[in-house]
């Protein structure tokens, strides 16, 4: 099996608190190049890659009690209307945030935009610390950590090892459709609140 070009992927970065609790950030991209097709293990060799670019911004500040554990590449099946695993990878992600954890929803919040005023994207980033918090804002310290994170999400991704770019972008469930991200980012410095999700259901 291969990855052909322009296929739309989904991105599931999955992380762990020490006693079992799971974290998920969920992102969705289209590779494209002149290298396709691509061999399914670099696909997700690149994803991991792309997840360790993003994710280094934040390591030194989040919790060292969160650790990533896989991160899982599918890839959308138009035909079926859903979503194909590709493969998983199990992922080296050790924060080292020695602070006392802030109570697990809170995060730090990114909003996204696409060129469509109805599509757009939130990431919510976990594993905050009693150190991000100032004057009952995030700390600006961990405000530019998570903005340095942000533009490595929005920023297309060669992979290393496939060739091939990774746009990301946002999946519309109610269109349809895959949007590409604008570049217009919004980092508050306001903690956000994830509420309870479904196991296996990430932002």
């Amino acid at each position: 099996m291969s990855i052909t070009d322009g296929t739309i992927l989904r991105v599931v970065a999955s992380m762990s608190y020490t006693d079992g609790s799971l974290v998920q950030n969920v992102f969705n991209c289209v590779i494209t190049g002149a290298g396709a097709p691509w061999d399914e293990a670099d696909v997700v060799d690149d994803c991991e890659d792309w997840c360790d670019d993003m994710y280094l911004n934040i390591g030194a500040r989040v919790s060292d009690t969160l650790d990533g554990t896989q991160v899982q590449v599918y890839e959308y099946d138009a035909i079926d209307d859903d979503w194909d695993e590709v493969g998983t990878n199990a992922w080296v992600y050790n924060p080292s945030g020695a602070s006392a954890a802030l109570p697990r929803g809170v995060a730090g919040l990114i909003n996204a935009k696409t060129s469509d005023p109805d599509v757009s994207g939130k990431k919510y980033i976990g594993g905050l610390t009693t150190n991000d918090i100032a004057a009952g804002l995030i700390a600006g310290t961990m405000v530019t950590a998570i903005t340095n994170f942000a533009i490595d999400w929005y920023t297309p991704f060669v992979g290393s090892a496939g060739g091939g770019t990774f746009t990301p972008g946002v999946w519309s469930v109610a269109g349809t459709v895959f949007k590409a991200l604008s570049g217009t980012l919004i980092v508050s410095n306001v903690a956000a609140y994830q509420r309870r999700r479904k196991r296996g259901v990430g932002a």
